[in-house]
């Protein structure tokens, strides 16, 4: 530290000392100093900075405050909790936030209370750091509160709230997320649709497909698709088929997606009256799901699609009759159809292109013959 200036925190940190910077958080003349030397001893990660570190919460200055609360937030020590729990009523709102994100990180059970609390009586900004603590922490005790939160008069909250049990996972959760798909808010719908993609209960199925068929919001339906395709029920199907034909693409794609993954038959001539679609993602998708479900009745259709305009759709069409060729399901009929037209089936780009479409699965003997060569453009 020099005699006639300021201390040189970069000099300081560079020589990695650790008392100089202690000395540091004293200096009374710039909080910008005390602020910089509490930076730097958290990136030293010594131990011996914790103290000093939890004395500079109670500085005058809110800034070295903020910075005295990250540093603790790097060193992760135990003995910090307590002090960053009581932090959480500073007077400061980004005090506050900072103090709610290092105990989510520092990951102590003792904050779960505390955090808890932020959430009822926090500036927004705080609520939302605190409820994503305490998705950190994961503790079981934050779950009933969360569900109180359901009902907060402010929507960004009620929808963090339904993030946060998603993401906590407990089976409790449901019920409440359930009727807070029927929130007057379209942006709480689709976190509460969202929450439920985490936690993949069948109870939400039934609720779910309401939420797709009658819900006026297309973000809603999109979120709910989603859900129902990570559920992976087959009594979602239907209403699926019907979001083939929504009026938004990105419905129509997710739902096109979501049938791919349940895999009933019973999607199979819609997902083939989606080969026609006007956006090229829906296309590219309703060919993918028609790959996986590995239904014979989509090898002509598929072969007809080699001619679309799309070159991506095309290159879905080729991998989708690979997996068609490759699955059992289909009978040595079928498989002559796609080899009848094996000079078209092709993907213009890595290993496809260079090795032969024999190396992705077709199995040497009568159809080896079959070649790798560029779709014409």
């Amino acid at each position: 530290m020099g005699l006639f200036g300021p201390p040189d925190i970069e000099k300081l940190k560079a020589r990695h000392d650790v008392d100089g910077l202690i000395k540091a958080l004293s200096y009374q003349k710039s909080w910008l100093v005390r602020r910089d030397a509490a930076d730097a001893l958290g990136n030293l990660n010594d131990t011996r900075a914790v103290e000093p570190l939890i004395a500079a919460l109670k500085d005058e200055d809110k800034n070295v405050r903020r910075g005295a609360i990250k540093a603790l937030g790097e060193l992760k020590d135990a003995s910090a909790v307590e002090p960053l729990i009581a932090a959480l009523k500073d007077e400061d709102m980004d005090v506050r936030k900072a103090a709610a994100e290092v105990l989510g990180k520092i990951g102590d059970v003792r904050a779960v209370e505390p955090l808890i609390a932020a959430l009822k009586e926090g500036d927004w900004w705080v609520r939302e750091v605190a409820a994503d603590a305490l998705v950190k922490i994961g503790d079981a005790r934050a779950v009933e509160p969360l569900i109180v939160v359901l009902k907060d008069k402010d929507t960004y909250v009620r929808g963090l709230a339904a993030e946060a049990l998603g993401k906590i996972g407990d089976a409790g959760s449901v019920e409440p997320l359930i009727a807070a798909l029927k929130d007057k808010d379209t942006d709480m719908r689709r976190a509460a649709a969202r929450a439920l993609g985490e936690l993949r209960d069948a109870r939400a199925v039934e609720p779910l497909i309401a939420a797709l068929k009658k819900d006026e919001d297309r973000d809603v339906r999109k979120a709910a698709a989603e859900t129902l395709r990570k559920i992976g029920d087959a009594r979602a199907v239907e209403s699926l088929i019907t979001v083939l034909k929504d009026e938004d693409k990105n419905a129509r794609w997710k739902a096109a997606r979501a049938l791919g993954e349940i895999g009933n038959t019973r999607a199979v001539e819609p997902l083939i009256a989606a080969l026609k679609d006007e956006d090229r993602d829906v296309r590219r998708k309703a060919i993918e799901a028609l790959g996986v479900i590995g239904d014979a009745r989509a090898v002509e259709p598929l072969i007809a699609a080699l001619k679309d305009e799309d070159t991506g759709v095309r290159r879905e069409v080729v991998k989708a009759l690979i997996s068609l060729y490759r699955a059992e399901k289909l009978d040595e009929t079928d498989k002559k159809i796609i080899l009848a037209h094996r000079l078209e089936i092709t993907v213009p780009h890595y290993d496809i292109m260079t090795t032969g479409l024999n190396k992705c699965g077709f199995n040497e003997g009568s159809h080896s013959d079959i070649v790798a060569i560029e779709f014409p453009l």
